[in-house]
């Protein structure tokens, strides 16, 4: 722009992040299936990163949600497959109104279980407790055709 001779510059600031899903009103509705499989468990967390990185969550909360995830995917793998790799594990994310909605749904019947509290270091039974410390609601439903985990993270 020229003014009085002089050459000014209009710079306008970009306020959207790059590949970040922020300004969209639109709800964001995701799926993955995966194998009932011990080694599919890094492709789902590289799911749920890649779309809450998207979503603009924080490295923290994107670091609680891969935890989470992993953990309810791993109690799905480990109960809630009868027929073992025939059995399919499917995992939806949603975001919308700054709320991630995951739900990891399996085949089996929950079967609940807590941590043996004893003198000996105990690493079995602590998924639940991890997924209720680093996410904002956890539920826990029960049906005929398989178990659903329902997590929910709050964007800040």
């Amino acid at each position: 722009m020229v003014v009085n001779g002089e050459i000014r510059t209009m710079i306008k600031k970009n306020t959207h992040k790059v590949n970040s899903r922020d300004d969209r009103k639109q709800p964001i509705i995701e799926s993955l299936e995966i194998q009932s499989q011990g080694r599919k468990l890094l492709e789902v967390r590289q799911f749920v990163e890649k779309l809450a990185a998207e979503c603009g969550y924080s490295q923290s909360d994107i670091f609680d949600i891969k935890v989470s995830v992993g953990e309810a995917c791993a109690n799905a793998i480990e109960h809630g497959s009868p027929r073992g790799k025939r059995n399919r594990i499917k995992i939806v994310f949603e975001f919308i109104d700054d709320c991630a909605i995951i739900k990891i749904s399996d085949e089996g019947v929950f079967k609940p279980r807590f941590p043996a509290r004893d003198t000996q270091l105990n690493y079995r039974g602590s998924g639940i407790p991890f997924m209720l410390d680093l996410m904002d609601d956890v539920e826990i439903k029960e049906g005929e055709c398989g178990t659903t985990v329902r997590l929910v993270k709050i964007r800040n």
